[in-house]
């Protein structure tokens, strides 16, 4: 492990240490949880805004294919080769 120095308002240091105490863990365990959590919460929300930029840009392709085709009816479409004789 790697130590680390911080500077923090004493307030938060009497927060951190209450929570530490009812926890019955140090406050670098502690910290070092909190580290973790934020850790993992950063990379979920780079993981939806990734999802949601996939999403964006499918929706962007759809919009525009949608555009491009007109009155095109895919239904009849389909409908149409179905009904062909073989």
């Amino acid at each position: 492990m790697i130590r680390i120095n911080t500077i923090l308002p004493e307030d938060t240091i009497k927060k951190l240490d209450k929570i530490a105490k009812d926890e019955h863990k140090s406050r670098s365990s502690l910290l070092r949880e909190a580290a973790e959590k934020l850790i993992e919460e950063h990379k979920r929300r780079v993981e939806e805004r990734l999802r949601k930029e996939r999403v964006r840009h499918a929706i962007d392709i759809q919009d525009r294919l949608r555009k491009k085709s007109g009155k095109w009816d895919g239904t009849s479409e389909v409908r149409k080769w179905r009904e062909m004789p073989k």
